[in-house]
C-alpha cells in the first residue's frame, strides 16, 4: 500500500506548504477544510515566513551565479590582454623592432617565443606584476610603450577581474547565511506539513483508502508506493521517467504539473514521478526545470484501472550564437589593421584585413556593443555601435572614421 513521501528537500517543503495554503485559500472557499481551525493559523503564519526565506535562497543563489559568470568572463578578458601583450611583445622581436633580450625585462627567457600560458588566479596576477614591472623598466632605459594592448590597459582588465573575484567571497556568504536562515526553519516545515497530512488523511478517510489518497492528493499530500510495489491505477494514472535528451541522464526534481487539473509533482532522484490520481480522460503535462527548455505534452489518454506511462526527455537550454561583420573605412578608403570587439564578452579581438572587412562568430544573441579601435598609426581613436545579434544569423556593423 503507497505510504506517505515526507519532503525531503527545501523544494518539496516548499510546493507542500504552497499547495496546502492555496488550497485552502482557494475562491470561492472550498466546502471542506481538512485542518483544524489552530492547523489553520499555524500554516497562515507559517507559509509565508518559509516562503520569503526560500526565495531569498534562490536570489542569492542567483545572484551569486551571475556574479561568478562575470568573475570567469573578467578572468578570460584579464588573460587575452596578458596573452596579446606578450604576443606583441615577440612580434616586435620578429620584425627587429625590439631585441630578444628585452624579452628578460619581464622575467622571459631570451628565446621563449611561445605564447603566454595562464592556468590560474595565482598565474593570473604574478604575470601582470612581472609585465607592469617589465614595461616599466624597458621605458625608463628608453624604450618604447607597447601598445595594443598598452600596459595600462592590461592593467585595467586584470584590477576589473580582481574586484570582482574579491566580491566573490561576500557574495557567497550572503547564500550561506540564506541557507542556514532557511534551514533554521526546516524542523518547523516538517512538524507542520506532517500534521497538516495527518489532519488530511482522518479527515477524508472512510474506510476506502484509494478514495482518501485521492482526496488527500489534491491538498498536496505525496504517496509513493511500498518498497517493491507496482503502483495501483487506483493511486497513480501517470508514471514516466525524466531524462536529459541526448545523454538520458536522469534529471531529479523536475516539476510536473498537470495543465487540467493543476496538481504538480517532482521527480525523484532516479527521474521517476508518479503524477497524482487523474480521471479518465486527455492531459497536457507541462515538465520544467532550470538550465532545461520547458515540455508540454498534450493528448495523454488516462484509462481507468490502468497506468498510463510517458517518459519524458528534457532538453538542456543552448544558446545560439551569432556572427557580427562589417567593414571599417579611413576617409573612404579602406582600412586593415583595425581592431574590432565586442564589449564585455570574452571574444578575442580580430583585425580587418586589406579590404577593411572583419568578422566575429560566436557572439551570444540579444543587444550587444562592437567597438572598433584605430592603431595608434592611425590616430588611436575608437568608435562604437549598438546592434541586436540574432542567434544564427550575421548582422552587419560598419564604421567609417
Amino acid at each position: 500500500m503507497p505510504s506517505i513521501s515526507r519532503p525531503e528537500t527545501n523544494i518539496a517543503r516548499n510546493a507542500a506548504l504552497n499547495t496546502a495554503k492555496s488550497r485552502k485559500d482557494q475562491v470561492p472557499p472550498m466546502p471542506i477544510l481538512p485542518y483544524s481551525a489552530a492547523t489553520a493559523a499555524w500554516l497562515d503564519t507559517f507559509q509565508p515566513q518559509y516562503l520569503a526565506k526560500y526565495n531569498a535562497v534562490s536570489e542569492a543563489k542567483q545572484t551569486q551565479t551571475n556574479l561568478s559568470a562575470q568573475v570567469n568572463h573578467a578572468k578570460q578578458l584579464a588573460t587575452y590582454n596578458e596573452q596579446d601583450f606578450v604576443l606583441n611583445l615577440n612580434r616586435a622581436i620578429r620584425r627587429e623592432v625590439l631585441q630578444p633580450t628585452d624579452r628578460t625585462y619581464y622575467g622571459i627567457a631570451i628565446d621563449n617565443d611561445k605564447a603566454l600560458k595562464i592556468v590560474n588566479e595565482t598565474e593570473l596576477k604574478n604575470t601582470n606584476q612581472a609585465l607592469t614591472n617589465g614595461e616599466t623598466n624597458r621605458i625608463a632605459d628608453g624604450g618604447a610603450p607597447i601598445t595594443y594592448p598598452s600596459i595600462g590597459e592590461v592593467n585595467a582588465a586584470v584590477s576589473s577581474f580582481v574586484t570582482l573575484d574579491n566580491s566573490q567571497t561576500p557574495a557567497k556568504a550572503a547564500f550561506n547565511i540564506k541557507q542556514e536562515e532557511l534551514a533554521a526553519l526546516n524542523d518547523e516545515a516538517d512538524r507542520l506539513i506532517l500534521k497538516l497530512w495527518n489532519e488530511t488523511e482522518t479527515t477524508f478517510d472512510t474506510g476506502d483508502k484509494a478514495s482518501m489518497r485521492r482526496e488527500a492528493r489534491e491538498w498536496g499530500v505525496v504517496y509513493k508506493p511500498s518498497a517493491g510495489e507496482t503502483p495501483s491505477p487506483d493511486d497513480f494514472s501517470i508514471k514516466g521517467v525524466v531524462t536529459e535528451q541526448g545523454t538520458n541522464t536522469p534529471v531529479a526534481e523536475a516539476t510536473i504539473k498537470v495543465i487540467e487539473t493543476g496538481s504538480i509533482t517532482l521527480s525523484e532522484n532516479d527521474g521517476t514521478y508518479l503524477a497524482s490520481y487523474l480521471a479518465p480522460g486527455t492531459y497536457t503535462l507541462e515538465v520544467s526545470k532550470a538550465g532545461f527548455t520547458t515540455l508540454t505534452l498534450p493528448g495523454i489518454v488516462v484509462t481507468a484501472g490502468a497506468i498510463t506511462e510517458q517518459d519524458v526527455a528534457l532538453a538542456p537550454v543552448i544558446t545560439i550564437n551569432g556572427t557580427v561583420a562589417g567593414t571599417v573605412t579611413l576617409t573612404g578608403i579602406p582600412a586593415a589593421g583595425v581592431a574590432v570587439s565586442i564589449d564585455g564578452i570574452a571574444l578575442p579581438a580580430v583585425v580587418t584585413d586589406f579590404a577593411g572587412h572583419y568578422s566575429i562568430s560566436g557572439v551570444p544573441p540579444g543587444m550587444q556593443t562592437v567597438k572598433a579601435q584605430l592603431p595608434p598609426a592611425m590616430g588611436g581613436g575608437f568608435q562604437t555601435q549598438g546592434i541586436n545579434v540574432v542567434g544564427g544569423s550575421e548582422v552587419n556593423a560598419n564604421f567609417s572614421f
